[in-house]
């Protein structure tokens, strides 16, 4: 098990057996009943710490953001990346610990749910707020950073009161002794709804058959009827994919998303907009003007530089020739980058390619993106000494690259 990741127990909701997750797991099997299920959760992951057994006090869930993956720092100088795993407290709150340390990595955590007792206080800073200070702290102060998230989550830890003081309910110890903080907690705490873990079938909703994936997996695969399925609050929503051959069968297929988004805010549509915009040794013709422009992105978890340095090579290629709905036969790698994050790297990838980065950074905060279509795209690599080779593009990427991001 990573060190970097958590450790949750849980019970299988069809045998009652106790079960043990990392925090990046999503397909859950219980060895006991053989039941395969699919984790979702609403909006965040939230866990708790457990508190000391033997306690008749009233407790009350202070809340922290759990917050891991990669931070870009885009500055005249270019884009540089700072890697960051911590937890955050997620209240203004003056007289509580600022951060829960590695308790987290040391004990072993639950799911919150409706039936633990409790009053569970309602966050008032949200991850972006906390960004620009985790970045101060590291004594820099870049015009604009952008955040690609491998994991954000939020974990409670425990506390009580008596006497007066706030006491920490997994030592049984004061947590604060600033006069008043107890009282100041009670009074400003709005409390958080209740949330539920849910538990997805694996079955694929088309055929029936028994999905595939691994255990971080975002996409789930059915060999059956050569479907892809990803989770969507409480059901399987197809993916729409194709796969991009060429010659000889391939023998690792890496997955990349294809974007097609609207920007609102400049004139950023065709790949001829795309050459202006980077100033590439490229003539602007008519065809290149009606051109859709696609962004692309790695679906798969891998070191902020790699990450950076494809999504630009393949924005900048537009590859295509790729057959809809034909899964590869070779080995396919896991989707565990979601579309999601994909799309906030895009504002990561524009300030890249820009030639004018003085311009850029002028206009990118100005910009509006979002989401209009997405495809999931396989490309066929070839092994190497050290590195996958793309069967046709000839581009590389470092196999220590992956294992790093598959670890994260």
């Amino acid at each position: 098990m990573n060190a970097s990741n958590w450790s949750i127990e849980y019970s299988c909701p069809q045998c009652g057996a106790p079960l043990q997750l990392e925090e990046t797991d999503r397909l859950a099997a219980c060895p006991y009943c053989r039941t395969s299920v699919y984790l979702v959760a609403e909006s965040a992951f939230r866990y708790l710490l457990p508190a000391a057994q033997g306690l008749n006090e009233e407790l009350y869930f202070i809340p922290y953001w759990r917050i891991k993956g990669f931070t870009f720092l885009l500055q005249l100088s270019g884009v540089t990346n700072r890697f960051t795993d911590t937890n955050l407290l997620s209240l203004r709150q003056k007289g509580l610990p600022f951060s829960l340390g590695l308790r987290p990595q040391a004990m072993k955590l639950r799911f919150v749910t409706p039936q633990v007792s409790g009053h569970f206080l309602k966050s008032d800073r949200t991850v972006q707020d906390l960004l620009p200070l985790i970045i101060s702290q590291s004594g820099e102060n870049p015009p604009m950073q952008a955040f690609i998230g491998e994991t954000v989550s939020q974990i409670f830890t425990p506390v009580y009161f008596r006497q007066g003081l706030l006491y920490d309910a997994v030592l049984k110890r004061p947590l604060s002794t600033i006069p008043g903080t107890a009282e100041a907690i009670v009074q400003s705490a709005r409390e958080e709804k209740p949330w539920q873990v849910s538990f997805v079938s694996t079955l694929c909703p088309h055929c029936g058959w028994n999905l595939e994936g691994e255990k971080g997996a975002l996409v789930l695969l059915c060999r059956n009827c050569r479907s892809l399925w990803q989770c969507r609050e409480t059901s399987l929503e197809r993916v729409s994919f194709a796969t991009l051959t060429d010659g000889p069968e391939a023998r690792h297929y890496l997955p990349f998303w294809r974007m097609n988004v609207r920007i609102e805010g400049t004139e950023l549509a065709s790949k001829a907009d795309l050459i202006r915009l980077a100033n590439l040794p490229r003539a602007i013709t008519p065809e290149l003007e009606r051109t859709p422009l696609f962004f692309w992105s790695p679906a798969f978890k891998i070191q902020a530089v790699q990450f950076l340095r494809w999504s630009q090579q393949m924005t900048v290629l537009q590859p295509s020739g790729e057959t809809p709905d034909e899964l590869p036969t070779g080995t396919v790698y896991p989707v565990t980058m979601p579309i999601s994050e994909a799309l906030e790297g895009i504002r990561v990838t524009l300030f890249h390619l820009a030639a004018n980065k003085r311009q850029a950074l002028a206009l990118l905060p100005r910009i509006d993106i979002s989401l209009t279509d997405f495809q999931l795209i396989y490309h066929p690599f070839n092994p190497g000494r050290r590195e996958l080779i793309h069967s046709r593009l000839g581009l590389t990427v470092d196999r220590t690259a992956m294992y790093f991001g598959a670890q994260l």
